[in-house]
């Protein structure tokens, strides 16, 4: 799964996008974020009339749904299984997405702890995870955009540490991915696959990250040397 990942630097995620996008321009409420969490609002690009940068909650709402809460179980959707379940099916077809990122994270289980491993490009720069994305009338009235990060089985870096992990869509499957026209399952597949690993890390950090309410650039430090004893 993919339960939290970074954008460090949101302007250049932006400029990455730029040329896919009809409405230029960067929401001025998007800070560089270093440990997103499930819940959170966050910018997507999504394949609607006029493509442009923006704010949805993490953790996919469907038009259909009785309440929010649905969508804390809707932070990922498996590549595999995405034209069977009601929830993503007719996502799949006709509201896909971008999410831009420059990292996620893994857990490894070490002893009787879990050590945080931080995944990205190296050097560290900014992509994009493929997302679906839906509105849902709230109960007063007003519409929510939400999303989910599609996941897929790992390649050879992240297997060690877990069993799925994000799509990364390539850059010349943008337009194909954000297609403003329904499209079958088939049509999609082929970007539905573990990303290459080459001029990708997994590096250990810090234990900061395993707290949500934790932000900034010690998120994604490496881990403070132990102290030995001296005696």
């Amino acid at each position: 799964m993919c339960g939290r990942y970074t954008l460090t630097d949101p302007q250049e995620a932006h400029d990455l996008l730029a040329p896919i996008l009809d409405d230029p321009g960067l929401p001025e409420e998007v800070p560089p974020r270093f440990n997103i969490a499930p819940t959170q609002t966050l910018p997507i690009v999504a394949n609607r009339q006029r493509r442009a940068f923006e704010l949805a909650r993490w953790g996919l709402v469907p038009s259909w749904a009785k309440d929010l809460s649905i969508g804390n179980r809707m932070i990922n959707a498996r590549a595999e299984s995405l034209a069977e379940r009601p929830a993503f099916r007719d996502a799949l077809a006709r509201r896909r997405c971008l999410v831009p990122a420059t990292g996620f994270f893994e857990w490894q289980k070490v002893g009787k702890r879990k050590q945080p491993y931080f995944i990205h490009p190296d050097p560290l720069r900014p992509y994009a995870f493929a997302g679906l994305w839906d509105r849902w009338k709230t109960p007063e009235g007003s519409w929510l955009v939400s999303f989910t990060i599609v996941t897929c089985p790992p390649n050879e870096l992240v297997a060690p540490l877990h069993d799925r992990m994000p799509v990364v869509v390539a850059p010349e499957d943008w337009d194909r991915w954000l297609a403003r026209e329904a499209l079958p399952p088939e049509a999609l597949q082929d970007i539905l696959a573990p990303p290459p690993a080459e001029g990708w890390v997994a590096e250990p950090v810090g234990d900061r990250v395993n707290r949500p309410d934790h932000e900034g650039p010690e998120c994604i430090a490496p881990p403070r040397p132990v102290q030995g004893s001296l005696f």
